[in-house]
């Protein structure tokens, strides 16, 4: 996990800068069907599809001052609280990281990888603050370290 002590550049305007990779294109063709209604709706498809997409993809993770390389060796992140479980905040560029946050240092690392090393419990905050933000919760981590089938992104998307 490499990091970067460089602010990330603003983002002058979120909307023309996503999707800007693979992951948002996935995330946005989400976020377009989450109100199909029926089982086999193309809502349940295109999340899967997000879950799927986001797994292979890489995550901006913002370093607030005291996150990153402890002495003990490990790794401090930020997190954040939602309905009563707690959540590591991520961005899916560095423009989306920009919007926001663009004085925080932030490390790039494979969502494959931070989700094996997230303890049972805790989700991940996809962009949040953004218009293309999503909680991705807990019972989902297992699916993105790639060690279960892939399940849906939110409950009440």
């Amino acid at each position: 996990m490499g990091t970067t002590d460089e602010p990330a550049e603003n983002a002058e305007n979120e909307v023309s800068s996503f999707p800007a990779n693979p992951v948002e294109e996935s995330l946005q063709q989400a976020l377009a069907h989450a109100d199909d209604e029926g089982e086999d709706s193309a809502a349940t498809e295109h999340i899967t599809a997000f879950v799927s997409t986001l797994r292979d993809g890489d995550l901006w993770v913002p370093l607030p001052e005291g996150a990153g390389a402890q002495e003990d060796g490990s790794v401090a992140l930020p997190t954040l609280e939602l309905e009563g479980s707690q959540f590591i905040p991520v961005f899916t560029s560095q423009d989306q990281l920009s919007v926001n946050s663009a004085d925080l240092p932030f490390t790039v690392i494979a969502t494959r990888e931070l989700a094996g090393l997230l303890p049972d419990g805790v989700g991940l905050a996809l962009n949040p603050g953004n218009t293309a933000s999503v909680p991705i919760y807990p019972d989902t981590i297992a699916a993105l370290a790639g060690s279960g089938a892939t399940e849906t992104a939110a409950d009440d998307q």
